[in-house]
């Protein structure tokens, strides 16, 4: 699950704070910045602004930073290079369960792997991380595959 997708389930255990709440709420912020790091799909962040926002949610630092290195964009190269090399991914869900299968087809919301047991639907925003990575995978760059940011 990428830092906004979790940052997403976060504000929404909270109630539905808004992300305006949240800010207001940590005027250290750079005013915006919440709402990038939520809504863009790639790796928006920088440590300072992730320990004020774990603080915020009573969560662990840790647990925010790794999520910067899995941005959807990566999961979207990860998606093109295994559905055109025909090659076996690996997904591993935030519940703990692992998917492995061959990409049929994605989407921004979802994708269906061909499993062993079958076909499986996934929403995208249920990926912790992935196996294996675009060979050209670098978590700090590539703002090119997926088009809605």
């Amino acid at each position: 699950m990428s830092l906004g997708d979790y940052l997403r389930l976060l504000r929404a255990q909270r109630g539905g704070v808004t992300p305006f709440d949240i800010e207001t709420a940590l005027p250290e912020l750079t005013k915006g910045s919440y709402r990038q790091m939520e809504q863009r799909y790639r790796a928006v962040g920088d440590d300072e602004s992730l320990r004020l926002i774990a603080g915020y949610y009573g969560q662990p630092f840790e647990e925010l930073r790794w999520r910067l290195d899995w941005p959807r964009k990566a999961l979207s190269r990860a998606l093109v290079q295994a559905l055109t090399t025909d090659a076996a991914i690996s997904l591993y869900l935030w519940n703990g369960q692992e998917k492995t299968g061959r990409v049929k087809w994605w989407d921004l919301g979802a994708l269906e792997l061909e499993t062993s047991d079958g076909p499986i639907v996934i929403q995208r925003h249920a990926v912790a991380r992935w196996d294996q990575r675009a060979a050209d995978d670098d978590p700090a760059a590539a703002d090119d595959a997926d088009s809605d940011d």
